[in-house]
């Protein structure tokens, strides 16, 4: 378990990083929000020195690993890259009992004129930030801007650049910590966070999308519903036939100017019905305005059949987007899956964007069962008919987890039949590329059985006959089946 960040690792970690002093800036990334990587060059080498200020990851440190960028830059990082870009370290210093880093630079502005700033990483919990200040000790800006409303302490463009209020003093004697086989701190704390730092730049990465996801979804089966209630309304209409067929099989005995017709009703053992009636038309009239409103109330019925089948096949479709972009493991899944939804007029492409060179999707992922035979999982729902419709041959082997969003995964069986040890793995893998990852019911058929229907959304599509297993995945048999591509 890790020690706290606190005033002793930043001392000593300090220490460390003075290797980085004489280093130039030449290139800077900001991968999440919260976190930056200032890529360093020297006659010695190259670093990446990576600044996260996320309350549960806030760390400093330098790091192996190149963490995937957005492809566009915050207003913040490209601010840095105009004033940091080619700027030298000159000394990096922890300030006395603060739980913070200073970083001084010294550079040129675009006109030649030297400039000298500091970067400033504040591990303050909840209030944590990188701040660049200029030589005068105002605030060029900040990776968080904090204005009077939030705090005491503006945090602003312009403004005076002010210290934390109220240091803890440290502990007057400080220990080295104690980071058993590690070679230095910055490899302890990579290795330490190298998964939370994954999936929370994942989860900043599609929280937009997954927003929209599940309020669209929502707002669809509300949709549903009311159309549901509609269609239970306008299917309770055998009364409207069976009033007008009355008044016609009566019209000779009623009267025109009635308010209302009492009639027998031979549908029911010819009990006394009252009908009512328009008094400024006639009997049949009357008949014809009956035989409308049944008429009107049949088409909305139908009619209501069909939105009603569109809205959920709307929210199950966004439900299996949902799905694939909590399991997606790239940047560039993510991409696909909006450009997916852009695709159905879920999202609105961006100008800028129309024009740009779409990234490489990753292949499906692979894995290979006990006999050899291939297996394929989709990454998202496009992925999945490429691989049903184009990749997949009549003969292989069709799995999807029943009723959950999941991925299209085949089997291919190259003209063989698979043993049900190999059905029963590849289930297991469709089982663990589903919203469920655990035991369920999964359905399998030929290829050649899965249809899609006009107008589906992609990755939707029929069976006509399947057979069930029951599946239980785990990670160590996918672990398994991963490593024998």
């Amino acid at each position: 378990m890790i020690m706290r960040f606190d005033h002793g690792f930043i001392h000593y970690l300090c220490i460390e990083l003075q290797q980085l002093v004489g280093t130039r800036v030449d290139k800077i990334h900001q991968p999440g929000r919260d976190e930056l990587v200032l890529h360093l060059r020297s006659r010695e080498g190259n670093f990446r020195l990576l600044i996260c200020v996320n309350q549960a990851r806030m760390r400093a440190g330098l790091i192996t690993t190149q963490p995937e960028n957005p492809p566009q830059p915050t207003m913040f990082c490209m601010l840095l890259r105009k004033h940091l870009t080619g700027a030298k370290i000159t000394a990096i210093t922890k300030p006395p009992h603060e739980r913070m880093l200073r970083f001084a630079l010294a550079g040129t502005n675009e006109i030649g004129v030297p400039t000298r700033l500091s970067l400033i990483a504040e591990f303050t919990g909840r209030r944590a930030n990188i701040i660049v200040v200029r030589e005068d000790g105002t605030v060029l800006d900040a990776i968080r801007r904090v204005d009077f409303s939030q705090s005491t302490r503006a945090i602003l463009p312009g403004l005076p650049y002010e210290m934390p209020p109220n240091p803890t003093p440290p502990p007057s004697e400080l220990t080295p910590p104690d980071i058993g086989d590690s070679e230095s701190l910055s490899r302890y704390l990579e290795l330490h966070f190298e998964e939370a730092d994954r999936a929370q730049r994942q989860k900043q990465r599609t929280a937009e999308l997954l927003k929209l996801c599940e309020t669209r979804a929502a707002r669809s089966r509300r949709r549903a519903d009311t159309q549901a209630r509609d269609l239970a309304a306008a299917a309770d209409r055998e009364h409207l036939r069976v009033a007008a067929e009355l008044i016609l099989a009566n019209q000779h005995a009623l009267e025109r100017g009635a308010t209302a017709y009492c009639v027998e009703n031979y549908y029911d053992e010819n009990r006394p019905l009252t009908i009512a009636a328009d008094p400024a038309l006639s009997p049949a009239q009357n008949a014809q305005r009956y035989y409308k409103k049944h008429g009107k109330a049949k088409r909305a019925a139908q009619l209501l059949g069909e939105l009603i089948a569109q809205a959920q096949a709307e929210a199950d479709y966004l439900d299996s987007v949902a799905d694939a972009l909590q399991r997606a493991e790239t940047l560039a899944d993510v991409n696909a899956i909006r450009a997916e939804l852009e695709q159905q007029g879920f999202l609105k492409a961006k100008a800028e964007k129309k024009a740009a060179k779409r990234e490489k999707t990753a292949a499906p992922v692979e894995y290979r069962t006990s006999a050899g035979l291939r297996v394929l999982a989709g990454r998202n729902n496009v992925q999945n008919d490429h691989l049903t419709f184009k990749l997949a041959r009549g003969h292989d082997l069709w799995l999807h987890v029943k009723d959950y969003p999941g991925s299209h995964v085949v089997l291919f069986t190259e003209g063989q039949q698979p043993s049900e040890q190999c059905i029963t793995q590849a289930a297991e893998i469709a089982a663990w590329h589903s919203k469920i990852r655990s035991r369920a019911a999964v359905s399998y058929t030929p290829v050649k059985s899965v249809k899609k229907f006009p107008g589906a959304a992609p990755g939707q599509v029929i069976l006509h006959s399947y057979q069930t297993v029951i599946a239980d995945p785990s990670l160590e048999k996918m672990e398994a089946l991963h490593g024998r591509n």
